[in-house]
């Protein structure tokens, strides 16, 4: 029996092996067909997409000793119109080893073939001149959404357990079908390509090597690009890329190319070397270019006589970022009849030892007008705005003690047509000089002397600057540059700099250093400007010049911007001293500030000036500007002294409003800058002292007494003053804004000779008075106004209404008959006295003590338009929130649409 065991056991172990296959069996054909339906549904969602069928043959899988996956005979069909496929794929086939990935959980993929085979793609030429590639363009790019999120910004991803040992496409093809010609169809293809990549991991170097035969029947085309060894997230940093191209006959192609090319006859050869080295982000040592690329015979249509331009680069130069190093045995660029080259070299240049040895770079016949005769895509391109030879001259100079590089543009030839900027007409002046030295002595890298002369230039299509041509424009810089030793980023130090703007010249220094890439770019600078003169009405347009140039039209609104973090990672200030200023016909004396940036928060540290006669201080004043304009919050905090009245609203008003000093404080908040932000927005307090002030354009006296004087029955006479009215020595005041209007925070009062006067209320940002009070006439008042017939024992009050503009106020509300009643029985009383003596004193007694009614009477009915005032002012104050309220609830009914948008809610 035991022997009988020993030997069943072999059959027991291969009926299990048997079905442990066909278990697997069983799972790879499920596998296989559930990996094929997924992939065909997904190319039937892509179908439907793109307009165009899209076919998945087949797909079988391997799970040992290596897991991969083989997909077959893919074909993205024709779309409407078409006759040919766009694409079609033989074979893709993935190897992965099994037992590295399985035990590493993985993290360690070790890929050992990629292998795509038999890609042939169709770009097919239809009649209507466009291709099948550029409608799927158009397709894809429908399906975009139309405003994208901003990627938010994430840890690169470590991809060092990734081993690719070979990836490669295998005898692919592109061809093109030229079908516009009618029946007969040109065709022709890039047959042959190959493109292969091997042993691509963490810490190796990258080498991707592309061959192809390019209309041609062997292949004429090779290239290679090779980057340094791998990071952890496999994103190369190119350093050499090599080409060989061998008489490629371009023409074909030319149909094929976007229309507006218009490629009719060229033929391509190419023998070229770039070694990148620190040229690239991220890439290290000196930059080299050998070989030469010419493009011949190269006709387009459309050019004049059929001009055949003839394009060579031929290179021998090295250069190394990092030391300033360039050294020119060769540089030849040849476009037509335009020509750039050069020779000799630079040492050491960003070092404390530059040499210089016989350099030069010379441009020859640079006017972009003359190339589009052969190139007329260009003409298109350039709008017009470029036409002229640019004079374009680079030379090494100097002695064994002090070299330098001297650089000169000279654009006085050229005509300029910059839409929204600038214009010049050929032979005004335009040119740039510098001159480039190292700055051993100042410690830095490299030194600049740099001027610029633009008096030829017109600034007016900018629509800002008002400088025509001929007139004063001209810049001058010096100082040194410093690149960061390592990283990105750059340092540099404005020594000296000075800007002459027609007859006013600004000078100073400024220092500026960038630091950090993307999200963590940081941008740091400090400057310092000075002039002893600046009239900015004369260098800046007006509304009235802008208009005359612009037909009426408003000038085109600047876009909104699109980020508002924009301005994230700014940090500096700028000092100022101006001497003298004139600005928005203000002239402004001795103005010195200091301006502090952090991010988008614009900080008014210190800033004061001397106008109207007196001072203004604005410490603390801030703006954020990454909002658009219209929605930027401010703070305003403003110091008055000594201010003007009449000089200060002289150009704000059509008539002049008021006189004398203000002295004061203006604490103010909002969002915007245009009056109708303002009126929903402006928040905060003035308050002060209006000294030796007077009201113009009305005397509240004289606009009380005339209409009491003709309420009288007996003769009487209106006291006229002319139409001011005085406000005393010393008017202090204080007025809340809220809304758009600013009002009192407690009632004015000031006493004249003639009467004493109290108002409430508010005037709005537009001028508009709305202020409810009374005028209290005194016993000489009245009894000048009565010929001497009453002199009252106390004041007599007449309440009124100030409404209208500032500068044109209307009196309205004036209720005289409880003041023409009281003088009425003050007049009786002095009848009744001197007729009965001593008798008629308790008659008198009787009627004066109307006096006391006629006084409740006027205060009554101050009391009761200042609570028709209020309640005016409340129902403002109601619609205002209503508004706000209203506001608030379109902004969450927004947000809840865009929350369902996002998370598919209904």
């Amino acid at each position: 029996m035991a022997a009988v065991k020993k030997k069943r056991w072999p059959y027991v172990l291969g009926g299990i092996l048997v079905l442990l296959v066909a278990i697997v069996a069983v799972v790879l054909w499920r596998l296989d067909a559930i990996l094929l339906k997924t992939a065909r549904d997904q190319a039937a969602t892509y179908s439907q997409k793109l307009g165009r069928p899209i076919e998945i043959g087949d797909i079988s899988t391997k799970l040992f000793p290596r897991v991969g996956a083989r997909i077959e005979n893919v074909v993205v069909g024709p779309a409407e119109g078409e006759d040919l496929p766009l694409a079609e794929l033989k074979t893709v086939d993935v190897s992965v080893a099994a037992m590295p990935l399985l035990t590493s959980k993985g993290k360690d993929i070790q890929v050992q073939n990629v292998e795509v085979s038999g890609l042939t793609v169709n770009v097919l030429r239809l009649a209507d001149g466009t291709t099948n590639v550029q409608r799927l363009q158009e397709k894809w790019a429908a399906q975009q959404p139309k405003e994208e999120t901003p990627e938010e910004e994430t840890q690169p991803t470590d991809l060092s357990g990734v081993h690719v040992e070979r990836a490669a496409l295998t005898d692919g093809t592109i061809r093109f079908v030229d079908r516009a010609g009618g029946q007969q169809a040109r065709e022709l293809a890039v047959r042959d390509l190959d493109i292969e990549v091997k042993d691509l991991r963490v810490g190796k170097p990258l080498k991707v090597d592309l061959a192809a035969a390019v209309l041609a029947e062997k292949q004429n085309l090779k290239m290679t690009l090779q980057a340094a060894p791998l990071p952890t997230t496999l994103v190369p940093t190119p350093e050499q890329v090599t080409l060989k191209a061998e008489h490629i006959d371009l023409s074909p192609l030319g149909p094929f190319l976007p229309p507006d090319v218009g490629l009719q006859a060229g033929t391509l050869d190419a023998d070229w070397k770039a070694d990148l080295g620190s040229a690239v982000p991220g890439g290290k040592g000196p930059t080299k270019l050998v070989g030469v690329i010419k493009a011949l015979g190269m006709k387009f249509a459309g050019s004049e006589g059929g001009k055949a331009l003839d394009v060579v680069l031929d290179t021998d130069v090295t250069g190394d970022m990092e030391t300033g190093d360039l050294a020119l045995d060769k540089l030849k660029l040849d476009l037509g009849p335009a020509a750039i080259t050069g020779k000799g070299k630079v040492k050491g240049l960003l070092t404390d030892k530059p040499a210089v040895e016989g350099f030069e770079l010379v441009g020859r016949n640079l006017d972009p007008a003359v190339l589009a005769e052969y190139y007329p895509p260009l003409k298109k391109q350039l709008k017009g705005m470029v036409a002229g030879p640019i004079g374009l001259d680079v030379r090494g100079s100097g002695t064994q003690a002090e070299q330098a590089i001297n650089i000169a543009v000279n654009l006085t030839p050229v005509r300029l047509r910059v839409p929204d900027q600038l214009s010049k007409e050929a032979g005004g002046a335009m040119t740039l000089n510098a001159k480039l030295t190292g700055a051993a002595a100042s410690g830095g890298a490299l030194r600049f002397d740099a001027k610029a002369d633009l008096d030829g230039v017109d600034m007016r299509p900018g629509l800002l600057v008002n400088k025509a041509p001929g007139q004063r424009l001209d810049v001058a810089a010096a100082g040194t540059y410093v690149p960061a030793k390592t990283g990105s980023g750059m340092t540099v130090n404005v020594t000296s700099m000075t800007l002459g703007a027609l007859e006013d010249t600004v000078s100073g220094t400024a220092t500026v250093s960038l630091a950090g890439t993307g999200k963590k770019a940081t941008t740091t600078f400090k400057a310092a400007v000075k002039s002893a003169r600046l009239d900015a009405d004369k260098l800046l347009m007006s509304e009235e010049e802008v208009a005359a140039r612009t037909g009426g039209k408003p000038p085109p609104a600047s876009p909104p911007p699109e980020d508002a973090t924009r301005f994230n990672g700014y940090r500096g200030d700028i000092q100022f001293a101006i001497g003298s200023l004139r600005f928005t016909k203000m002239d402004l004396s001795q103005v010195t500030g200091v301006v502090k940036m952090v991010d988008d928060l614009i900080t008014v540290e210190k800033f004061s000036t001397g106008v109207y006669g007196g001072k203004v201080v604005a410490d603390g004043t801030t703006l954020r500007l990454g909002p658009s304009p219209e929605a930027r919050p401010f703070t305003a905090k403003v110091q008055v002294q000594g201010i003007e009245m009449a000089q200060a609203l002289a150009e704000r008003t059509p008539k002049q409003v008021m006189t004398g000093k203000f002295n004061g404080n203006v604490d103010v908040q909002g969002v915007g800058y245009t009056p109708d932000k303002l009126q929903q927005t402006l928040l905060g307090g003035i308050s002060g002292n209006l000294l030796e002030g007077t009201f113009l354009g009305k005397d509240l006296v004289s606009s009380v007494t005339g209409p009491l004087s003709k309420a009288l029955p007996f003769a009487s006479k209106a006291l006229k003053s002319g139409d001011v009215t005085s406000l005393g020595a010393d008017l202090p005041f204080s007025v809340t804004i809220k809304n758009g209007v600013a009002q009192l925070s407690k009632p004015i009062t000031w006493t004249r000779p003639e009467a004493a006067m109290s108002f409430d209320g508010g005037i709005k940002l537009d001028g508009t008075l709305d202020l409810t009070g009374g005028v209290s006439l005194t016993p000489a008042t009245i009894k000048a106004l009565t010929v001497g017939k009453v002199t009252p024992t106390e004041a007599i009050p007449v309440g009124l209404k100030l409404t209208g503009k500032a500068w044109s106020p209307e009196v309205t509300g004036i209720d005289v008959k409880p003041a023409a009643t009281t003088i009425l029985k003050l007049a009786g009383a002095s009848v009744a006295g001197s007729l009965l003596g001593e008798k008629g004193k308790a008659v008198q007694d009787i009627i004066t003590g109307g006096q006391d009614k006629a006084k409740a009477d006027a205060e009554a009915k101050r009391q009761e338009l200042e609570a028709r005032a209020n309640e005016e002012k409340k129902k403002l104050e109601d619609q205002a929130r209503a508004e706000q309220e209203k506001a608030k609830q379109r902004a969450a009914d927004e947000a809840k649409k865009k929350l369902k948008g996002i998370f598919g809610g209904k």
